[in-house]
């Protein structure tokens, strides 16, 4: 029997320890993203390492983002069984940690196996408790995910089986002495010892008067020999035993760190309810074209941080690669470039997202390039630490990706810093990169506005003629 949680991949298993990709930290850091974090884990160091390992890893079709949003949907429909299913998990690792060291290889197989006995009893009673929640929740969850891994439970775990382990376990607790076998070598020394199970027929008709001895109690030495070949018989069952565990604690922690991604999810999703800041589930795109249909899309790690609603930006756009995006300060430019960036990320992990309806097609990974402060140890100035980073950024760039420009080469004159972007983005762009750019710089904007380009699209902070930000682009 190989159980699967499969609910994070339809055929696959999630990996929670993935090496981090290229830029996250830049990504952490741009788009504010530690707040999320913290709000999805709540102080539980696995769901932080799921969804930071979810997040910073996106799926790449369409199907796989909406295998994965069908059952973070059943788990917003049943939060309870979810967040009972992944305590279970948690209460069984825990339970088997205190117990691990009879694993221990500095322990005499004599004192390992009943330790090794009753580990695999405590598993097989969480075993159950997993059926249990997939026999009475079954019918409540519809997604692919869910009915897969409750039908394998129940199929896999039904009465029959978990009985027949606890009767195979308690024969193992040798409450009534340990049988075993044993012939003689050619030199008359003991070899193939076997652990002999007991029949429950004629067993002490056949044994009452079969040839016997009795170690003395002082007898030391002949105990420690006797322990031996017992040690000798029961050291292939022990090994079954430890596969055994390993094999059932190997479940429960793929199982625990699969549903962490979607009780992270149900944290983010109470508080933003509590807020009472509108999500919703994105629509992927599926054709080899670029589109983006947004209504109400804010910044949220910005509505986390002031734990209220943001006001939220449309956009309706086809076939653009390149959006520019100008307007006064403290006009909420940045502030959409952020949302653009964590809607992506989310999407791509198979979450809601911060709007009020999203459609967009799907990237190949999305990079940040945000302007710093100068390099506090003096080693260099602001254009040469943003020309590094920008080259570091472009080794690891591939056609598809999404590219974040945040008032980027404007540490330097007009000029120079528009010569700069310019040569940047058409790089670029010839490379099928898809960039968002909030510019102060005039000459960089304005020559791609006289140029009226079908893929480049202008946005601009909204400014009322009364001089009022609405802080809507």
């Amino acid at each position: 029997m190989k159980m699967k949680a499969y609910l994070m991949f339809r055929d696959r298993d999630f990996d929670i320890d993935t090496p981090p990709a290229f830029g996250r930290e830049l990504l952490n850091k741009d788009l504010e993203l530690g707040i999320l974090f913290n709000t999805m884990a709540q102080n539980d160091q696995v769901i932080m390492q799921a969804v930071q390992s979810s997040l910073f890893t996106g799926l790449a079709t369409k199907s796989e983002i909406e295998y994965r949003q069908a059952i973070l949907k059943d788990c917003i429909k049943n939060p309870d069984a979810v967040r009972k299913l992944y305590a279970l998990t948690g209460e069984t690792l825990e339970k088997q940690r205190k117990g691990w060291w009879w694993f221990s290889k500095n322990q005499y197989l004599s004192s390992l196996f009943p330790n090794a006995v009753n580990s695999l009893t405590m598993l097989s009673d969480m075993l159950r408790q997993t059926r249990d929640i997939a026999d009475r929740e079954i019918t409540s969850f519809k997604s692919e995910g869910f009915v897969t891994l409750f039908s394998m439970l129940q199929r896999e775990l039904d009465d029959a089986y978990l009985d027949e382990i606890k009767t195979h376990l308690n024969e193992l607790k040798f409450r009534d002495g340990t049988l075993i076998s044993a012939r003689l070598g050619n030199y008359n020394q003991g070899i193939d010892y076997v652990l002999r199970k007991r029949e429950k027929k004629g067993f002490w008709r056949r044994w009452r008067f079969a040839p016997s001895f009795t170690i003395a109690p002082r007898d030391d030495s002949g105990a420690a020999d006797l322990g031996k070949r017992r040690d000798r018989a029961i050291n292939e069952a022990a090994n079954v035993l430890a596969q055994s565990a390993e094999h059932v604690v190997s479940f429960f922690n793929m199982l625990r760190n699969e549903l962490a991604f979607y009780i992270g999810c149900l944290n983010l999703y109470d508080e933003l309810q509590r807020i009472d800041t509108p999500v919703c589930f994105p629509v992927p795109v599926s054709e080899n074209r670029r589109e983006r249909t947004i209504i109400g899309l804010y910044d949220i790690s910005l509505a986390l941080n002031k734990n209220t609603p943001i006001v939220g930006s449309d956009l309706k756009m086809k076939d653009k690669s390149l959006y520019i995006i100008t307007g006064a300060n403290q006009g909420g430019k940045s502030t959409f470039l952020r949302s653009i960036g964590q809607s992506q990320l989310m999407m791509q992990c198979g979450m809601f997202v911060a709007a009020e309806s999203f459609s967009s097609h799907i990237t190949n990974g999305v990079f940040s390039h945000f302007k710093k402060e100068e390099d506090a140890s003096l080693k260099s100035g602001k254009l040469d630490e943003e020309l590094a980073r920008m080259s570091n950024i472009a080794d690891h760039l591939k056609a598809g990706s999404l590219m974040l420009f945040n008032e980027s080469f404007s540490s330097t004159n007009e000029r120079e810093g528009s010569e700069i972007g310019r040569q940047i983005t058409n790089a670029l762009l010839d490379s099928d990169i898809e960039v968002f750019s909030v510019s102060h710089l005039f000459d960089f904007s304005y020559s791609y506005y006289t140029r009226n380009l079908s893929y480049v699209a202008f946005l601009q902070a909204e400014r009322r003629s009364d001089g009022y930000r609405t802080f809507r682009i």
